[in-house]
């Protein structure tokens, strides 16, 4: 036999919930003071450390200010540049003075200049410097130091000769470390070895005579003399590196460009043509 219990609706769905306090006891008076009591609570940093960090970071900025600046005095880089048919004429933070031949390039750091009279040299210069420190420049093959005095130094690819006019010059060879002092008249000259080859100079005027736009050559071979003439008159010369002979004569930038081409071939046998990128240079 089945029972059947009757649940009625209030058992199964009372008609209230149970009576909750919800009610919170404290006013925010009393939440504000408890607050208070625990930041007051933690542990205070001590005066004396206080006013050390206080003291401390400006001392600190005052330092990576100087720091910063001297840096910067210290790498700052001047760079001079003298195009293909330019001389330019630039005078150092003491005073010292030099003359860039076209196609050559010089830089420094004129911030650090008291302390360190340096040049870096790409190319060829005449150089005037004043008396005081040490003064060297630096080329890819070689240093020249001076204290006081003038002299020209031509650095160009594996070419380095230097040519004293005053005072003393000293020659260091960055191949091989040999040194050499020149005097006013003579020159220094790399070998392939990295020695030195020492010449005095019959006619010392000769290596400075691209100051005056006169270049004056000496069984120099033909592949160098072109190069100076693409320099002095910005022009591109191209012709056969075969072509080995050795070039002894002169000329002025005065001169237009092809009756320098003439006389610097004619004797070779050589011919010479005018093309939208420059000249050609070609046998007859």
């Amino acid at each position: 036999m089945t029972v059947k219990k009757n649940i009625n609706n209030e058992e199964m769905w009372p008609g209230k919930l149970p009576d909750l306090d919800l009610s919170y006891r404290k006013s925010k008076e009393d939440v504000w003071r408890e607050l208070s009591h625990a930041i007051d609570s933690k542990q205070t940093i001590s005066p004396e450390i206080n006013l050390f960090a206080r003291m401390w970071r400006p001392i600190a900025a005052s330092v990576i200010i100087l720091l910063g600046m001297t840096l910067f005095g210290r790498f700052y880089t001047k760079e001079i540049t003298s195009d293909v048919g330019q001389h330019i004429t630039a005078v150092l933070p003491d005073g010292s003075k030099m003359i860039l031949n076209a196609g050559s390039g010089v830089s420094y750091h004129p911030f650090w200049w008291r302390f360190d009279r340096k040049v870096e040299l790409q190319g060829e210069a005449f150089f005037e410097v004043k008396k005081g420190k040490r003064f060297d420049v630096v080329s890819r093959n070689g240093i020249t130091t001076v204290l006081g005095t003038s002299f020209n130094i031509y650095a160009r690819n594996d070419h380095y000769q230097v040519t004293c006019y005053t005072g003393k010059v000293r020659v260091i060879s960055l191949v091989n470390g040999h040194a050499l002092n020149i005097i006013p008249g003579e020159q220094a000259s790399l070998n392939s070895d990295g020695s030195f080859r020492l010449a005095k100079l019959k006619d010392s005027e000769e290596p400075v005579s691209w100051m005056n736009n006169m270049f004056v050559f000496t069984g120099t071979p033909l592949h160098l003399v072109f190069e100076e003439i693409e320099r002095q008159y910005a022009v591109k010369i191209g012709f056969d590196p075969g072509i080995e002979y050795l070039y002894t004569g002169n000329f002025t930038r005065n001169q237009p460009v092809e009756q320098v081409l003439q006389m610097v071939c004619r004797p070779y046998g050589l011919d010479f043509e005018k093309t939208p990128k420059g000249y050609l240079i070609e046998k007859k």
